[in-house]
């Protein structure tokens, strides 16, 4: 029975599927999971071609096949069901290689995978995403990179930001490295950062992650049991959304995926002091009326969620946390007096949005999600509560990662077309004021939760993130690496 592409995969793969998870690479189908990482952009010099394609021959053996990184996710559930410590596992490893990577190579188009932006890479088409120029990239990014090498490891003990595990595999990759042949244009550090509840924040403060495609029945099967449910918003999606044949080999059960880049950095002091701002401003024109506004409902109408995770959609304080919802859609705000058109979840996952005021189907939206399988990095001062302590205008940000079968129908587009439109998804809405890029359009902020006859005001909230280079990349099969 061939890989069934058009449905989740099954908690019971058939044996073509087994062959396919054998040689596809981790991180895609489920999150690696781990805490710390390293990435390392290397870039091929093609007249070394025999030298690169040994080292990468060999450097193959050491990547993370799905299948083994399914198996030690469940020995870790096993052992936290049983109460015993996790075991150890070995760090997760993965290798990406962009278009002039497969060029340096010398393999040639009917090799090559065929996605029109992914043999462009992100530099060409920065214009139509609103990118800053290349040279106002960081400068590792400015080159040609040929490939990316990310490192997955567990944190040290009471050191959130270390691990031997990444700090040994990245000596052991950068001395396996024939300096003559790859030259090492940057590493990326990443170390995730957690609130008291343990879920995953990002720099702003905010739970981030929460609404992720899920691919395999066994995760959709949790969601069902542990989390709020999947009755109003269906968290599943077929392998299809993220797999396509790998066309450098020729068996049928090798698959890979198309792999997203982007170093986004933040500046949390503007973004605060704005979210103050709109807060004290929202909060004064409230009292006009004779009502009370809480200034955090202004970050919360800004994300889409409570610095908690908490959906501003269901409620107007914090504190739906155990879990973080996710089970919920638009269809009960059609004007977005609860939750605002332009908050940065409603524009990057508009959950039915356009297919109740275009008339699109929902099916073709869902076509637009990604997989996103991002990592905080940057240094952060925390005080005893383990709280942010600290505001800093640069330095941190997001390591943007997200995988997909299509990068033009899915990155481009949620980023051109929902986020930057400042018509999305009603006219006037403005930006994303999280990731939005362009446009001058202000934004309407409600002094008011569900209310419509609320006072409003008009400002242009966006430009705390700052794209600072990246690439687009594909992720072979593990065969792949074993055939050069």
């Amino acid at each position: 029975m061939p890989v069934r592409l058009n449905q989740p995969l099954a908690s019971n793969p058939n044996a073509d599927e087994l062959d396919m998870l054998a040689v596809l690479q981790g991180n895609i189908l489920k999150p690696h999971g781990r805490k710390v990482t390293a990435h390392v952009f290397l870039h091929f010099d093609s007249a070394q071609v025999t030298a690169v394609r040994a080292f990468l021959r060999t450097f193959g053996t050491k990547l993370t096949p799905a299948s083994v990184q399914l198996a030690n996710a469940a020995k870790i559930r096993t052992a936290r069901h049983t109460g015993k410590a996790a075991p150890t596992t070995p760090p997760f490893i993965s290798c990406m290689v962009s278009a002039r990577g497969y060029a340096a190579l010398g393999l040639g188009p009917s090799a090559t995978p065929t996605d029109s932006a992914f043999r462009d890479g992100l530099k060409s088409r920065g214009e139509a995403l609103s990118d800053p120029s290349v040279k106002k990239w960081d400068v590792g990014y400015r080159g040609d990179i040929h490939a990316t090498v990310l490192i997955g490891g567990d944190p040290d003990k009471n050191k959130p930001a270390k691990s031997k595990q990444v700090d040994d595999a990245l000596a052991n990759l950068l001395n396996a490295i024939p300096a003559d042949a790859i030259h090492v244009l940057g590493i990326e550090r990443g170390r995730a950062y957690h609130n008291e509840h343990g879920d995953g924040i990002e720099h702003f403060g905010y739970v981030d992650g929460r609404s992720q495609p899920l691919l395999r029945e066994d995760d959709i099967n949790a969601e069902s049991a542990h989390s709020d449910g999947i009755v109003r918003w269906n968290p599943a999606f077929p392998i299809k959304q993220v797999l396509v044949k790998d066309p450098a080999v020729s068996t049928a059960h090798a698959f890979g995926s198309y792999f997203v880049f982007r170093k986004l950095e933040q500046n949390v002091k503007g973004f605060k002091k704005a979210e103050e701002a709109l807060g004290k401003k929202l909060q004064r024109l409230a009292k006009q009326r004779g009502q009370q506004f809480d200034p955090e409902l202004a970050g919360a109408m800004i994300i889409g969620r409570f610095e908690d995770g908490t959906p501003i959609l269901l409620q107007h304080a914090e504190g739906m946390h155990n879990p973080v919802p996710n089970d919920f859609d638009y269809s009960g705000d059609p004007d977005g007096l609860k939750c605002p058109f332009h908050a940065h979840i409603r524009k990057t996952n508009p959950r039915g949005d356009t297919a109740r005021i275009f008339g699109v189907p929902l099916e073709e939206e869902r076509a637009h999600i990604m997989v996103r399988r991002g990592i905080t990095y940057g240094t952060r001062k925390l005080n005893r509560n383990g709280e942010f302590a600290d505001k800093p205008s640069k330095g941190v940000g997001l390591l943007f990662m997200a995988y997909q079968s299509d990068i033009e129908n899915q990155f481009e587009f949620t980023q051109r077309s929902w986020a930057n439109s400042e018509g999305f998804v009603k006219p006037d809405t403005g930006v994303d004021p999280v990731i939005g890029q362009g446009g001058t359009e202000k934004q309407t902020h409600r002094a008011g939760w569900g209310d419509a006859d609320a006072l409003t005001h008009q400002t242009r909230f966006a430009d705390f993130v700052t794209m600072k280079g990246g690439e687009y990349f594909f992720v072979p099969s593990i065969s792949f690496f074993e055939a050069l």
